[in-house]
């Protein structure tokens, strides 16, 4: 990690000198996994893919103003998110403007499971339950196991602290698992996407 943390640190000192191999270079590290965390956000793929350039057009015309950073990483994330949500804003006061019906959007869920065979049944009462969860609750679950940051990665985007992350992990699995107890007391949780 630390080595990654050195090497993250030389490729923003390369991006701040205005170097164009380093925003290829950190465009080809993380592309992909900021394509799947910014899928959390928005279902919409254009949407996702348009706030990714966006943020790499940001990093280059403002490059000279970034300030030192070893956690490109957790920077991108909280951009890209912030970039999201401000263009769903955007998006959605479009749809409001113009009188048009947004289509519901299909909600992925966090679903972890003990046992591989899943009914229809199963995953319609996990579905039910995962939407009772709060935003909050959902999007620290996908943040933690779906994207697979560490519990200080995801208390550095939504800051708040490390403790909070884990507890509110912890919270929102053991609301999951009482939820979802069946008659042997099993318990049917499986992520799904």
């Amino acid at each position: 990690m630390e080595k990654e943390i050195n090497s993250d640190y030389l490729l923003w000192k390369r991006i701040k000198a205005g170097e164009t191999q380093a925003f290829q270079d950190l465009y080809m590290k993380y592309a992909d996994v900021l394509f799947s965390f910014g899928m959390i956000y928005s279902k919409d793929q254009e949407l996702v893919k348009d706030s990714i350039h966006d943020l790499f057009f940001d990093l280059y015309k403002y490059r000279k103003n970034l300030s030192d950073n070893d956690h490109i990483r957790n920077y991108l994330f909280k951009s890209l998110k912030r970039k999201i949500q401000l263009a769903q804003k955007a998006k959605l006061k479009l749809v409001y403007t113009n009188e048009i019906r947004d289509e519901a959007e299909g909600k992925g869920g966090f679903l972890m499971s003990e046992t591989e065979d899943l009914t229809e049944e199963n995953l319609k009462e996990i579905q039910q339950a995962v939407d009772k969860l709060s935003e909050h609750q959902q999007e620290v679950l996908k943040l933690r196991f779906q994207i697979g940051l560490s519990y200080d990665e995801v208390a550095r985007i939504l800051d708040i602290s490390v403790e909070s992350v884990r507890t509110l992990v912890y919270r929102t699995i053991k609301l999951l698992r009482e939820q979802l107890k069946t008659k042997n007391n099993t318990v049917v949780l499986l992520f799904y996407i």
